[in-house]
């Protein structure tokens, strides 16, 4: 980070004209993610909006840090285009904390060891469950009956509006379930790993590829953010 506020500070050429784009892919979309919100935060260095692209990225933060991320994004301090495909099991991850999971799998198996956990304060709560920011965009192989291949949505909506969002979509929702409900029918219909890689991800962009071109993500957050209506 010091290193590219440098760039930024000793060229009035950079500070003037350029922008900060960060981008990633699994792994790396979750990085992305951080790094452009650390840089959004920075006060008075880097050109803004901070534009973050991630790819196939899980979640990474709590509630307290997608209210955050809200809030910078009403600022006008962050844009964030968050690239999902439809049943890819790594973007439908982590729901919550180890924290929370040791607590749920206690209370599941071992009510008093629940009890336990609870009363030294260790069985979670809701900052133990994760959210996922930005703009999304959802892409599946084909058009579903009623729907559309690409599905943009605004996931600070509920935020902004003063709810709390829900950790998973019902959609996503519905295909855990169905997963756990095919282990013995072919693997083909599950949520499989195969949905993750850059080449799946490039298949599915290119099919909506000349719809994209008109679109601008600042466009998209006029458009899908409800404190801009």
């Amino acid at each position: 980070m010091t290193h590219i506020e440098k760039l930024v500070v000793d060229d009035v050429n950079r500070r003037e004209n350029y922008k900060l784009y960060v981008t990633g892919h699994s792994l790396g979309g979750a990085l992305a993610t951080l790094f452009g919100f650390y840089a959004a935060a920075r006060v008075g260095t880097l050109p803004l909006p901070v534009t973050v692209v991630s790819v196939a990225s899980p979640k990474v933060g709590n509630i307290a840090f997608a209210r955050m991320f809200a809030e910078m994004e009403s600022q006008g301090k962050i844009r964030h285009l968050r690239i999902a495909n439809h049943r890819d099991p790594v973007t439908l991850a982590p729901s919550v904390s180890s924290k929370k999971v040791l607590a749920v799998t206690a209370f599941a198996f071992s009510p008093l060891g629940y009890l336990a956990l609870k009363a030294s304060g260790n069985a979670g709560d809701e900052r133990d469950v994760f959210y996922h920011t930005g703009i999304k965009m959802k892409l599946r192989k084909e058009v579903p009956i009623g729907g559309q291949i690409c599905e943009l949505s605004y996931s600070g909506a509920s935020l902004i509006a003063g709810s709390t969002p829900k950790a998973l979509e019902v959609d996503d929702q519905e295909v855990i379930q169905e997963s756990n409900k095919m282990t013995k029918r072919s693997t083909n219909d599950l949520p499989m790993v195969q949905y993750h890689y850059g080449s799946a991800y490039a298949e599915r962009i290119a099919l909506v590829e000349n719809e994209l071109k008109e679109k601008k993500l600042n466009d998209l957050y006029l458009e899908k953010a409800v404190w801009k209506k």
